[in-house]
């Protein structure tokens, strides 16, 4: 009986956690993912950088990253609120596909290594080594794969 209520429970609680995470409330951020595709390519992907503006650069001096996205981005660099350095933020110019947004907010997160860091880690190979070809084991690898892509930024 007791293990039959902490079931349900568990099942109601996920039903309404998947509810909460789909209400959009105005002026909040959500993912680009529940925007329509012209919103989401003109939506500016952020990253908050821990060094003053002019370390940046601009146009051809922007890290490597994001210089190979050329002329198709517009970027905006400025201070980061409450000074906490810099946000340095980018956009297509043009609709773009789910993918080349992917490869937009990977080139974010690259750029913020090279800047921060002075080189983009990598965990190649995987300290764990290879994972047991289990369905959990595959939904984790695919996961990992796309996590340059995803995420809130």
């Amino acid at each position: 009986m007791a293990k039959s209520l902490l079931s349900r429970a568990a099942d109601v609680g996920g039903a309404l956690l998947g509810r909460l995470q789909s209400v959009r409330l105005p002026g909040i951020g959500t993912a680009s993912a529940k925007d329509d595709p012209e919103t989401a390519a003109r939506r500016w992907r952020a990253v908050t950088v821990r060094c003053p503006p002019d370390r940046i650069g601009t146009g051809a001096d922007l890290p490597a990253p994001l210089a190979t996205l050329g002329d198709r981005i517009e970027v905006r660099i400025t201070a980061a609120p409450g000074d906490k350095g810099t946000e340095l933020a980018a956009r297509y110019q043009e609709r773009v596909s789910d993918e080349e947004i992917g490869r937009l907010r990977a080139a974010l997160r690259e750029a913020k290594q090279l800047i921060e860091v002075g080189e983009v880690t990598r965990v190649d190979p995987a300290p764990h080594g290879v994972r047991k070809p289990t369905p959990q084991g595959a939904v984790l690898e695919g996961a990992t794969t796309r996590a340059g892509e995803e995420g809130v930024l």
